[in-house]
């Protein structure tokens, strides 16, 4: 297979595994495209052009990729158009900080789900119950899992 048809199947796997995360399937492709651009940045233009999409929907999900923190605009000086580029910076130990708070919300809404249900052993209940016990698993082992890498992080770095 031609180094064109891999990453074209590249971007689009890409482009299906976020859609799978909740993004859309046009946001996992620019992704995928800045990942395996030669470039380290590629003009908004350029990204249109190699996806074959329109402006609005190129515009509408590096909107969301640059809020979501794995994207950000980059310029030129001189040139006028704007560049984007795959985020350096990210804090992945914050990202999935953030992530954390909706985890514990989504336990507080099964929570008080069990608190409404009449029936507190019935097929749903249960349904419940082992989500709320995993979120509470979650809850309480992310953060040590974060922690770990960020210590292996340092230590990498230090080498």
């Amino acid at each position: 297979m031609s180094q064109f048809n891999e990453r074209a199947n590249f971007i689009e796997d890409n482009g299906l595994l976020y859609e799978k995360l909740g993004l859309t399937r046009m946001s996992g492709r620019i992704l995928g495209y800045l990942m395996v651009s030669d470039k380290e940045m590629v003009s908004f233009d350029e990204i249109t052009r190699v996806l074959q999409a329109s402006k609005s929907s190129i515009s509408t999900n590096i909107k969301t990729l640059v809020n979501i923190g794995f994207i950000r605009p980059v310029s030129k000086p001189g040139d006028r158009k704007t560049y984007y580029m795959l985020a350096p910076e990210i804090d992945w130990k914050s990202y999935y900080d953030q992530k954390l708070i909706n985890i514990r919300y989504m336990n507080e809404l099964f929570e008080r789900a069990l608190r409404l249900r009449v029936d507190k052993d019935d097929k749903t209940s249960l349904w419940i119950k082992n989500a709320k016990d995993f979120y509470a698993w979650l809850i309480e082992e992310l953060p040590k899992l974060m922690d770990r890498w960020q210590e292996e992080q340092k230590m990498q770095n230090k080498i």
